[in-house]
C-alpha cells in the first residue's frame, strides 16, 4: 500500500511538473506569436493568408453598392475543432453573393482574423475588449469601448459605435452625426439581415470605417 502511495505521489508530481512546463512554453510562444513586430507573428499572417486564398475563390467584386447590401449571413463556414485553432467562411450580400472571405486563428483568449474583399484586406487582432485593425497591412485604428482611434500619437477619433444591449441597431457616429447604423447580430430576425443601414451617402474614408467596424462585429 505504501509503495502504491509513493508511486501515485511521484506520478502526480511528474504530471504537475509537465503541465507547468507546457503552460510556460505556451505562454512564451503566445507572447512571441502575438507581437506584431515579431517574425513569428508575420509567419502567422503568411499562414493565414495561405489558408484564406482558397476561401477567397469566387468572391464577387466589391463595388460602391456592396456596403449597403452587405448582410450578416456567413456561408461555407468551417469551425475550429479540437486539433485546429482555425475557423473560416464567407460573408454574403442580401442577395446571397459571397463578397468577403475570412479566416481566424485563436490562441487562448487572443485571436487574429483576416478578412478580405476583392480589393481590401483587413487584419483584426483581438486582445480582450481591444481590437487592433490593419488595412492592407498598414495600421488603421484601435477599437475599444466603442471608440475607433487612429494610430499614432494624436489618436484622432475616427468613429464611435453606440452599442446598447438589446437594441436592434447601433448608431455609428462619424464626426457629429450618425450616418450609419450597424445591425445587432443578436437581434437579427429576417433571413437576410443587412449588416448596416446607410442614412446618407458616405465618402471613401467613412465607407472604410463603416466596413471595418461591420466586419469586426460580424467575424467575432
Amino acid at each position: 500500500m505504501r509503495a502504491l502511495f509513493s508511486f501515485l505521489t511521484v506520478l502526480f508530481t511528474l504530471a504537475f511538473f509537465v503541465t507547468g512546463v507546457v503552460y510556460l512554453i505556451a505562454r512564451t510562444f503566445g507572447q512571441i506569436a502575438w507581437n506584431p513586430d515579431s517574425k513569428m507573428f508575420r509567419r502567422m499572417l503568411d499562414n493565414l493568408r495561405s489558408r484564406l486564398h482558397p476561401v477567397s475563390a469566387g468572391l464577387v467584386s466589391w463595388d460602391a453598392e456592396m456596403l449597403g447590401l452587405l448582410s450578416l449571413n456567413r456561408v461555407n463556414e468551417k469551425k475550429r475543432g479540437w486539433f485546429t485553432p482555425f475557423s473560416s467562411g464567407q460573408i454574403t450580400t442580401i442577395y446571397q453573393e459571397p463578397v468577403v472571405a475570412y479566416v481566424t486563428q485563436e490562441m487562448g483568449k487572443m485571436r487574429v482574423t483576416l478578412a478580405r474583399t476583392s480589393g481590401l484586406e483587413f487584419i483584426f487582432r483581438r486582445k480582450g475588449k481591444e481590437t487592433e485593425i490593419w488595412l492592407n497591412n498598414q495600421p488603421f485604428g484601435i477599437f475599444a469601448d466603442g471608440a475607433l482611434l487612429a494610430p499614432g500619437k494624436g489618436s484622432r477619433l475616427l468613429a464611435r459605435l453606440e452599442r446598447k444591449p438589446g437594441e436592434p441597431q447601433f448608431p455609428l457616429l462619424l464626426g457629429n452625426t450618425a450616418p450609419v447604423s450597424l445591425s445587432n447580430p443578436e437581434r437579427a430576425s429576417s433571413p437576410n439581415p443587412r449588416a448596416l443601414t446607410l442614412l446618407r451617402e458616405l465618402n471613401a474614408e467613412e465607407e472604410t470605417v463603416a466596413l471595418a467596424l461591420a466586419l469586426e462585429q460580424i467575424t467575432r
